[in-house]
C-alpha cells in the first residue's frame, strides 16, 4: 500500500475517497492514509470519528514539513488549502491574506527539500490557478521535475447532478506524462436523481423549513428544485448554507413549501458514504459548513484513479 498524508484534511472527504477508492482496487493499487492533518479541532472530531485517525491539529506553515517526509520514503500528498481567498465571495486578496500562508510554506518546501512526495495532488476554486501561489506551486513542481496535469472539473462531468467546478492539480516525480481524468461521456440523465438522495426524516426538521416570508423575497434568486423532475441538479452547497439565503445551495420543493438540504442529503449528493456519520454534538450549522469546505467525492475518486499508477509505482524501488 502506498503512504498517502492529507493536509488540509477538513472533516474527512479525501479519506472517505481514498476508503471507497481501496474497495475496488488490490492491495497493489491501495492507498494508505498514514497522516492528516487540518488546524480546524471540530474537523479533526468528525475526521477521527469516521476513520479513526488522530487528526494533527496545528497550522502547516508552523510544521517542519520533514517531520512528514521523514517518515515514508514514497508518499502521496493531497493539499486541498483554504479557497476563501481566491474565492469570488472572498477578500480576493490572497497576497494580503494570511490564510495563504500554508500552501505558500509547502510549496517553498517543495522547492528546497531534499526528501519530496512521489506525487502532491491539489484541489481548489478555479480562480485559484490564475493566483500567484499557483504560479508559485506550478514553478516549484517544474524545477524539481514532477510531470504535471491541471483542469477544471465538476461533478456534473461525472453524472451525478450537484454542481461543483474545482480546479485539480497532479503532479508526480516519475517518468511519464500525466493522464487527465477519465471523464463520462456526456448523457441526457443523471446517474442518479435528486429524489433518491432525500431523508424522509428530515420532513419533520423544523430547523429545514424556510419561512414562507423569506420565499417570497427571494423566490427569484434562490436556486428551488423539484426532486420529482429526473432532470433537476443541485447548485454548488457552499460554508454558508444554513446562514446566507442565496447562492450558498440550493432548496427543495416539497409541496407548496421550501426547505433546505439536511446535512445528510448535502452529504450524499457529495458522495459520502452511509457509514460517514457526525458526532452528535456537532449541531446542523456547522455540518452544512464543514460539508461547505469539503469535496466532491465523486470527482476525488477519479483523480486517484488517475495518480495512482504513479502511486503504485512509486512504492517500489527508485
Amino acid at each position: 500500500m502506498s503512504a498517502f498524508v492529507e493536509l488540509f484534511c477538513g472533516l474527512g472527504g479525501v479519506s472517505e475517497s481514498v476508503r471507497q477508492f481501496n474497495c475496488v482496487h488490490s492491495d497493489e493499487r491501495a492507498l494508505n492514509v498514514i497522516r492528516a492533518v487540518d488546524i480546524n479541532r471540530d474537523c479533526a472530531a468528525v475526521h477521527e470519528h469516521n476513520f479513526g485517525l488522530a487528526v494533527d491539529c496545528r497550522s502547516l506553515e508552523s510544521m517542519n514539513l520533514h517531520e512528514i517526509t521523514a517518515t515514508h520514503p514514497h508518499q502521496t500528498w493531497w493539499l486541498s488549502p483554504p479557497c476563501q481567498p481566491y474565492c469570488r465571495r472572498g477578500r480576493g486578496q490572497p497576497q494580503r491574506d494570511r490564510r495563504c500562508d500554508a500552501i505558500q510554506a509547502i510549496t517553498r518546501f517543495l522547492a528546497r527539500s531534499d526528501t519530496l512526495p512521489s506525487v502532491v495532488i491539489l484541489e481548489n476554486v478555479p480562480e485559484f490557478a490564475s493566483s500567484q501561489d499557483a504560479a508559485d506551486l506550478r514553478k516549484a513542481l517544474g524545477q524539481r521535475e514532477y510531470a504535471t496535469w491541471s483542469g477544471d472539473l465538476c461533478p456534473t462531468q461525472f453524472g451525478v447532478p450537484n454542481l461543483r467546478r474545482r480546479h485539480y492539480l497532479i503532479a508526480r516525480r516519475d517518468a511519464g506524462e500525466v493522464a487527465s481524468p477519465r471523464i463520462a461521456a456526456p448523457t441526457r440523465q443523471w446517474n442518479f436523481p435528486i429524489a433518491s438522495i432525500l431523508d424522509e426524516d428530515a420532513q419533520t426538521a423544523p430547523e429545514l423549513w424556510v419561512d414562507r416570508a423569506i420565499v417570497d423575497s427571494y423566490r427569484t434568486s434562490m436556486d428551488i428544485v423539484d426532486p420529482d423532475d429526473v432532470s433537476a441538479r443541485a447548485a454548488c452547497f457552499g460554508s454558508g448554507y444554513g446562514k446566507s439565503i442565496i447562492r450558498s445551495g440550493s432548496y427543495l420543493r416539497r409541496g407548496d413549501r421550501v426547505r433546505r438540504f439536511s446535512p445528510t442529503e448535502v452529504a450524499r449528493l457529495l458522495g459520502f458514504s452511509p457509514q460517514f456519520r457526525f458526532p452528535d454534538r456537532i449541531g446542523v450549522r456547522r455540518r452544512w459548513k464543514m460539508l461547505g469546505n469539503s469535496v466532491s467525492v465523486f470527482v476525488v475518486r477519479a483523480v486517484l484513479e488517475s495518480a495512482s499508477p504513479a502511486v503504485a509505482r512509486s512504492a517500489g524501488p527508485r
